[in-house]
């Protein structure tokens, strides 16, 4: 008796044994299964706009930050520097053009001066030229008038052409661009400032973080990294015999291998529709391989997947194997007993 009940279990066992190896052999065709994903995360890279020695770190390894946090502070001295020398350039650009506009004030103001002086003239030679008829006066006092009005009129010419002269000055676009230049230099030195304390770019956990006080950075080195959150996604790469069913919105099932004895729901989103190819690139002659193989490796198709309840602990990195759903009852009872095995074996590898 208990020789038969070992020969059925023996029996069920390879039954199920070659059930399953079935299933695996046929699983590209009919349900995609791969063990080739991974969690991802967005990672901002942190880096210093500016150059000079680090005076501070205001976090930790693994701290969580929030969005526009200081991170780091870079030695401000030489940029205080430079936004003074570009705020002295700006008043003395503004200055010069200041003067200048007094220079027109005054300008306009003789020129006004010389009319009343040419009116002046010319009421006083009229008045000659009357008393000279009535033989009050000499011909020599009336040339005199005359004289004097003529000079008048030349000064108020050269009053009104000192007044164009500055006008143009002022509206030419030199002094205008040295105005803007000056700003521009000014703007610009205090973006630098500013940038002499980096501050987090989006909300995440702090990763990486080797930097000290007193290291010095160049401008764009990487310094730590943020790892975000709020935007979770699994890689999985197929076969791609089943690129049929790797469709937008397709089921999946899925297993982390840092939670043994768990299946996770999840869905495709999209996939790529390409991948790099070494052998072709631009501007290059293509790298052609030979392969003695009979049997070559097959393509790898990488697919975008969110996963329903994933456990936010998971690092951007942790692997998994994921399982795409037939919509056959049998294939779908096969895959989760398969998925659930799997999910088993965590516990010991």
């Amino acid at each position: 008796m208990k020789d038969k009940i070992y020969q059925y279990i023996s029996y069920a066992v390879l039954g199920l044994a070659v059930l399953f190896s079935l299933f695996l052999v046929t699983t590209d065709n009919i349900a995609p299964f791969t063990t080739q994903a991974a969690v991802q995360k967005n990672v901002a890279t942190i880096a210093a706009e500016v150059e000079g020695v680090v005076t501070q770190v205001y976090v930790k390894n693994g701290q969580q930050v929030s969005k526009g946090q200081a991170l780091f502070s870079i030695d401000q001295s030489r940029y205080l520097i430079a936004v003074k020398q570009a705020q002295a350039e700006l008043d003395q650009a503004l200055e010069s053009n200041s003067a200048k506009g007094q220079e027109l004030v005054s300008a306009e103001q003789l020129t006004s001066q010389r009319a009343l002086e040419k009116l002046n003239a010319s009421r006083k030679m009229k008045r000659y030229e009357s008393l000279l008829k009535q033989g009050t006066v000499t011909q020599q006092e009336l040339e005199d008038t005359q004289l004097a009005y003529k000079v008048s009129v030349s000064t108020e010419s050269a009053a009104k052409a000192e007044v164009k002269r500055i006008q143009v000055e002022l509206a030419t676009e030199q002094d205008n661009a040295a105005i803007e230049l000056a700003k521009a230099k000014l703007a610009q030195a205090q973006l630098d400032l500013e940038h002499t304390v980096i501050k987090a770019k989006l909300a995440g956990s702090v990763s990486n973080l080797q930097l000290q006080t007193g290291s010095y950075l160049a401008a764009g080195a990487s310094a730590m990294f943020v790892v975000s959150d709020q935007d979770t996604w699994l890689s999985a790469d197929f076969n791609e015999k089943g690129i049929a069913h790797l469709k937008a919105g397709a089921r999946v099932a899925v297993v982390f291998d840092a939670l043994p004895g768990k299946v996770f729901q999840g869905k495709i989103l999209n996939q790529d529709s390409a991948i790099y190819d070494a052998s072709s690139q631009l501007g290059q002659l293509a790298d052609v391989t030979n392969s003695d193989r009979w049997i070559r490796e097959q393509q790898k198709i990488r697919t975008r997947i969110s996963v329903n309840e994933q456990n936010p602990q998971l690092i951007s990195g942790s692997r998994a194997s994921v399982m795409v759903e037939n919509g056959n009852w049998l294939v779908d009872t096969c895959a989760k007993l398969w998925m659930h095995l799997v999910s088993y074996f965590h516990y010991i590898y």
